[in-house]
């Protein structure tokens, strides 16, 4: 027997999917002469219809609560800090880059681990092309004291 109207109805009036709804084989013939939304509202409190409950995956599934009330700490201050830290940082390679000390591609890679996060400060790069790279900016560094 398909009640297809009843089931339609009932899953609007539970508010389930129509795959939940559950009729009483026994009941059968009092659920067909069901018309109207009422009817199936009393149906549904004398147990002749119910939903069943969700199985599977989704049944074991808890809610993660990711709304923009939930979220603590600051707005944008990581990305701050970084749109900082990465633009001197260029800077300087740009300044290097002018000044042939290294050549292209070794800037590009350190471009790379700057944007990366490799870097904590304009120190730790100098420092890095030094002892790494093994590479002398000492001229940079007395022309850029000079300028303060």
């Amino acid at each position: 027997m398909i009640l297809t109207m009843q089931k339609r109805i009932a899953a609007r009036v539970l508010g389930v999917g129509r795959n939940r709804i559950w009729m009483n084989p026994l009941r059968l013939n009092e659920i067909k002469e069901a018309i109207t939304k009422q009817d199936i509202m009393d149906l549904i409190k004398d147990g002749a219809i119910k939903s069943r409950e969700i199985t599977g995956r989704k049944a074991n599934v808890k809610k993660k609560r990711r709304g923009s009330g939930s979220r603590k700490g600051r707005v944008m201050r990581g990305k701050k800090d970084y749109m900082m830290k990465i633009r001197k940082l260029r800077k300087f390679l740009k300044l290097i880059k002018e000044k042939s000390l290294l050549t292209v591609p070794e800037i590009k890679k350190l471009r790379l681990l700057s944007k990366s996060g490799h870097f904590k400060s304009q120190r730790h790069l100098k420092e890095h092309i030094t002892r790494v790279m093994k590479k002398d900016i000492s001229s940079i560094e007395k022309k850029e004291n000079d300028k303060k």
